[in-house]
């Protein structure tokens, strides 16, 4: 009879934390039990840490678009958060209609889309106006500007 009190026991508390587990941090606001409650926060917690882990697609606008949706998702308790779905090239290439410089002679790099680049790299090497380049990602969510030449520049989009 113990065993079957026991078993019934953890089942229980598995469909309870299970339940906590589906929970935004508003829902878990409302839980009284300490306990419970901190559970409940921790699988939130996951979930977010999750969420902001994401690989994401597209332009920096769009990713933090994603991403600020994501997190509301998991805060207020929608189920979902809207996925921002567009198709992206495999490479999208421009022309740089102009280079600018800035006090600091920081360089800035403009599209003939009116995009902004700013320049983040150590290298000499600079891009002409004119200049056919494509973006290329790199890790932790950098861009490089890549010239048909080969010349490769890391930015940073303005």
């Amino acid at each position: 009879m113990d065993t079957h009190r026991l078993c019934l026991t953890l089942l229980t508390f598995a469909l309870l934390t299970q339940t906590a587990r589906a929970q935004s941090f508003m829902e878990c606001a409302v839980i009284e039990a300490d306990s419970d409650r901190l559970d409940c926060y921790d699988a939130a917690a996951v979930a977010m840490r999750k969420s902001l882990e994401k690989p994401q697609i597209g332009s920096s606008e769009q990713r933090q678009e994603q991403r600020n949706a994501e997190v509301a998702a998991i805060v207020f308790g929608e189920e979902a958060a809207p996925v921002i779905v567009e198709e992206v090239p495999e490479q999208i290439t421009f022309v740089i209609r102009d280079v600018l410089y800035t006090q600091r002679r920081e360089t800035i790099y403009v599209a003939e889309d009116g995009r902004l680049f700013k320049k983040t790299s150590d290298t000499q090497i600079k891009i002409r106006p004119g200049e056919r380049v494509a973006i290329q990602d790199g890790f932790f969510g950098s861009i490089f500007l890549v010239t048909e030449k080969g010349v490769r520049i890391k930015v940073k989009e303005r």
